[in-house]
């Protein structure tokens, strides 16, 4: 193997690329990777020319971004099939983590349709309120509000985690296990009327009979699998951009909720 030019110089994005790299032929070639403690950490950040304040920061980062949520979780096996039912994102906002977390709470009650579940030291679970009240101001909608987190999820956590004094790391993650149920819905029925229709084939016992059932279905499966996909895929999407906007919003200390015109104005 060829030595390392001498005069070749590695930009910071290279080096984190080269070292990502190397950890996954480490892997790939069956050795184990070491654990470094976060002394070890700083000192090689140092080596290589990273600001040690920076480097503390992302530590505290990663700590707050293993640390927060937990209160939901995926079927990894389902997952696998048909796409992940939770959409995450996350963020560090230099404002303090209670400023933060009253904030969400309060619009989630007063303009989400949300229902506080459960707390923990760190993370808060919410789901839609079912209250008759509720489900029809969610249907009726007089102020545009679109309820998109009551209406297109099962359950949404917040995780707020203190970075320092004036910075918090924010984490949203969004349930969506009822939107994917209702795209993969049709797998199960296409499978059904397909098996049907082979069946059939066989008892009336046209030619070629085993043929048509044993390609129909698994082409019809494929075709239904790839089309709730695509389907599921950009409603995870636009759940991803609605929990980036919240935190857009509060990462540029505004209003959660957007002015709505007052309902004297919607009857002028």
């Amino acid at each position: 193997m060829s030595e390392p030019a001498e005069g070749r110089f590695l930009t910071r994005r290279d080096i984190e690329s080269v070292i990502r790299r190397a950890a996954e032929l480490e892997i790939e070639a069956g050795s184990a990777v070491p654990e470094l403690s976060e002394a070890d950490v700083l000192r090689i950040a140092n080596e290589v020319g990273l600001s040690e304040e920076s480097m503390r920061r992302a530590l505290a980062e990663h700590r707050a971004s293993d640390a927060a949520g937990g209160l939901l979780a995926d079927r990894a096996w389902i997952s696998r099939l048909c796409g992940p039912g939770l959409v995450r994102t996350g963020r560090s906002i230099d404002r303090p983590a209670e400023e933060l977390r009253s904030e969400l709470e309060m619009h989630f009650r007063s303009n989400e349709s949300l229902r506080l579940v459960r707390r923990t030291g760190t993370a808060s679970l919410w789901e839609p309120d079912r209250g008759v009240v509720a489900t029809i101001m969610r249907s009726v909608d007089l102020f545009g509000r679109g309820y998109q987190l009551a209406k297109k999820s099962q359950a949404i956590e917040v995780g707020v985690i203190d970075l320092d004094d004036d910075s918090s790391h924010v984490t949203i993650t969004g349930d969506l296990a009822t939107q994917r149920s209702g795209w993969f819905w049709g797998l199960g029925i296409a499978a059904g009327a397909a098996a049907v229709a082979g069946a059939s084939v066989l008892i009336v016992g046209l030619p070629s009979a085993p043929d048509i059932a044993a390609l129909g279905t698994p082409a019809l499966f494929a075709v239904t699998l790839t089309l709730a996909r695509k389907g599921y895929r950009r409603a995870v999407e636009k759940m991803r951009l609605v929990l980036d906007g919240m935190l857009d919003r509060l990462e540029h200390d505004e209003p959660l909720e957007q002015q709505r015109p007052a309902w004297r104005d919607l009857l002028n």
